[in-house]
């Protein structure tokens, strides 16, 4: 199945705007955010930029966002079933914003 990832201003340097992941059925969110923050670990080594405040979790919790899947968010964030076609979106609240 498709998932449509659409990055906030902090990964957009290393992975730009959008992408699309072809994921299996049933996978959760927390997974898809493991594989996120492996490309964007790798992007990061490629072009020599710290990544320890651009992936999406840290010692397994959301690393500072808030994460969107069709406009809301999730109960049991990191739990939460994919399906075809989700669209995912990043808040990272700087500032107290």
């Amino acid at each position: 199945m498709k998932i449509i990832v659409n990055y906030d201003f902090t990964q957009q340097e290393l992975l730009g705007k959008t992408d699309v992941f072809e994921v299996a059925e049933g996978i959760g969110l927390g997974e898809l955010l493991r594989m996120i923050d492996a490309k964007i670990m790798e992007a990061g080594k490629n072009k020599c930029v710290d990544t320890t405040y651009k992936t999406t979790l840290a010692g397994g919790q959301l690393n500072g966002c808030v994460v969107f899947i069709n406009g809301s968010a999730p109960e049991k964030m990191l739990e939460h079933k994919l399906h075809d076609g989700d669209n995912v979106e990043f808040v990272y609240g700087f500032c107290g914003g």
